[in-house]
Order: structure tokens, then sequence, then C-alpha cells
């Protein structure tokens, strides 16, 4: 480690209890300047050499962008904190830099090493913001996993099976709950002369949907069937679909609603048709309306027009989520051909290799993985396609940041 000696005449330099800025503390009465290196500045380097990240109006419009799409309200104030002070900090160095004596070639390498260091700290405080704004569903506990029998015949069917048999150790493994009553096992018994499987499987537990999502697709199978009389090798496919289950699907607020109340019509008498007793309620959002004249008081009646609004709104989010969800299960499955597989289980090569991993990812010991004896390495797997996936969501938003900011520039 190499150790500089300044003397600052500056008053800014005067605050040295201060983190972060120029590392700088007290020995024997010389204000002593710890140099950093700028080799841990590699893994960003790429976004520090665009301009657009030593301008300090690009950290400012950071913060509008996230007010701009509804990010900010996810973000915690601990986060928000750091950002502000770092970015202060660098806002500080980039004016010294500004002021500083231009002939003072040490001074201005040391400021320019603390400016990259800065730089990339706030992009990696983005990093962390961005990945906590965007929940991308992560906060869903529920969801229901369809298992298909594809194409294959009887072998799709009990390899199907097996599927089932596997995923309902993963989930006992991960500590989740598996909806499932006797009646549902037995449709699990296969008849000889049958070449269909499909069953659905109801989980509830924390983070299940996040991770099972990575199931969803073609499973690719290659092995002898026990039903092939020649030993010949088949390949055949079972498809996976899994859809997240929602609830509270709708807030509505009190200011989106619109009262309104007039005299009820037919039999009641002179209380229901010469008082106020009939509400009206309209969300003005939507433009729906709902009338409620079933008791002979306004309060209650007031109460049954919500209640029905809001069921009317849930069904209406309902309907429009469960085309999503269809939608979202034909992308998921394709038609569940060979060529769509996301992971193939060959059995004469003892190997799973999972398509989506980058060298294609392999796990050997099939037998015991299907016996639910390699669980830890299946999470693993899954783990590590949920990483992936908030890596991508990063970089999708932040070339969204970066082309919001040249058009606002």
């Amino acid at each position: 480690m190499s150790i500089k000696v300044f003397i600052f005449s500056r008053n800014v330099f005067f605050r040295i209890t201060r983190p972060n800025l120029f590392q700088l503390w007290k020995i024997n009465g010389h204000r002593t300047v710890q140099t950093q290196s700028v080799e841990k500045l590699n893994g960003n380097q790429k976004l520090i050499n665009k301009l657009i990240y030593k301008e300090p109006s690009f950290y400012r419009y950071f913060n509008q962008f996230l007010v701009e799409n509804n990010l900010i309200k996810h973000v915690s104030e601990e986060l928000k904190f750091h950002y502000k002070q770092t970015f202060d900090e660098f806002l500080e160095v980039d004016e010294i830099m500004a002021e500083q004596n231009p002939t003072d070639d040490e001074f201005i390498a040391l400021a320019k090493s603390e400016s990259l260091s800065l730089i990339e700290r706030l992009i990696q405080l983005q990093d962390q913001i961005l990945d906590q704004a965007c929940l991308d569903d992560r906060n869903i506990n529920e969801c229901s996993l369809e298992i298909r029998a594809g194409v294959g015949g009887k072998e799709a069917s009990l390899f199907a099976k097996e599927l089932y048999n596997l995923y309902v150790k993963f989930i006992t493994f991960n500590g989740w709950q598996l909806r499932m009553d006797e009646k549902d096992l037995e449709q699990f018994e296969i008849d000889d002369n049958s070449s269909l499987f499909t069953q659905t499987i109801e989980i509830l537990g924390n983070g299940c949907y996040p991770l099972l999502r990575h199931e969803a697709g073609v499973h690719r199978v290659q092995r002898v069937p026990r039903t092939e009389k020649y030993g010949r090798m088949h390949t055949s496919t079972v498809s996976i679909s899994v859809i997240p289950v929602r609830y509270n699907l709708v807030t509505v607020k009190e200011s989106d609603l619109k009262i309104e109340v007039k005299n009820s019509s037919g039999p009641g008498g002179q209380n229901v048709n010469r008082n106020l007793t009939c509400v009206r309620v309209t969300h003005i959002p939507t433009g729906h309306t709902i009338e409620s004249q079933e008791t002979r008081f306004q309060y209650l009646n007031k109460e049954i027009a919500i209640r029905k609004m809001k069921s009317l709104l849930n069904q209406i989010e309902y309907e429009r989520l469960e085309r999503e969800a269809r939608q979202q299960k034909r992308s998921q499955i394709g038609i569940a051909a060979r060529s769509d597989k996301i992971r193939t289980y060959n059995f004469p090569q003892n190997r799973i290799t999972d398509h989506r991993l980058s060298g294609d990812y392999n796990i050997h010991n099939i037998d015991g993985y299907m016996n639910g004896d390699e669980c830890d390495k299946m999470r693993q797997i899954v783990d590590k396609l949920e990483l992936l996936r908030h890596l991508e969501l990063q970089r999708q938003l932040r070339d969204m940041l970066e082309k919001n900011f040249a058009k606002s520039s």
C-alpha cells in the first residue's frame, strides 16, 4: 500500500471525519490520503467508460426515472439515503476537480481516482435499487403447477408421473405446502391402455412461484421405455406450466367512488318510496355503476353496493389475468415438441442437461435425481436461473434508463 501526504488549505478538506471522501484521517498532525486501486473498477468498466456515467445530471435523473416508471415506492429508505449520500460526495469531488489548479498533477490524479470509485459505487447502488424496485412477482407465494404428457404416448405418461413424484419431493424439500387430497391421488394410476396424464399441483410457500416458474417448459426424456420390446431408445416429452395465484387483485379507494342516493322504486311502503334509501355507487376510473335498494336503510344499502362494486372489479381483473395466464401457459409449453425442450433427461448417458444455462449445465446420477435425492442440485439450478432473470431485468431497465436520459438531455 502506497501512502501520500498532502496538506490541504481548502475548507472542504478540513472535514476529515466525513467517510469515503478521499478516505482522510490524521497521522501525527498531517492529513493523510490512502491511494486507491482502480483494479476493482473492472467489473463495471464498460459502464464507467460511457460518457453519460461521468455526468452528474445522469445520477440526478435516476430519481426522476424511478418516479416516472412508478418504481420508487418499492425502494427502501436506507438505499435512497446511501444513494443520495454517495451522489453528494460525487458532486463535491467534481466541484473540487473543476476549481483545483490543473498543474497539480498528483492532486488531479488522486481526485480522478476518487471520482471513479464514487461512480462505481453509484452504479452498484443503482443496480441494488433497480433490483429492489422491480418486484417481478417475487412476492407471490402461491402457484399451480400443471404436468401434462406430451409427445411419446404411454412413455410420456410414465415420465410425467415420475416428474410428479419428483416435484412432490422438491416441494417438501423447500418446506412448501402441497394442497392435495385422496381423490387427487386416485387420478395418478395410469391404465395400461392409456397414454394420457395431466395433473395440477397447488403449492403454497414463501418464494415458491419465483423459483418454480423456471420449471415451466418442455422436459425431454431419452431412454429405452419399459414398454419397448426391442430395446430401442425413445424420445418423449412432458410439458409443465406454472401459473401464479393472486388475491386482493384490486384495491378500491374511497376517493375513486362516487356515492349517490335516490328514492327506491317498487314495493316497500312509504319509507322506501319517500326516503332516499337507494344508493348508487360509481367507480370513477372505469365508469362501472352498481345500485342497491335491498334494505330499508340507506347505510346498509351503501355497504352492499360497495361490496358489489369491489366484487365486480375483482372479477373483471380476475378474468383479465385468466386470459393472460392462458397466454402465458401457451408460451411456456409451446406445442410440447421434442425440439422445444428446456431440459433433457438422458438415461443411457446418466445425464440431465439444462439448456438455458451457459455450457448446457449437466447433472449426473440421474436415478438419484429422479428419486428426489438431489433436490439440493435441483434448487441450485432454479436459483441460478432466477439470478440470471434478475440480471436480465436489471439490464433492460438500465438500457431504458440510458435511452430516456439521452432523450431528456
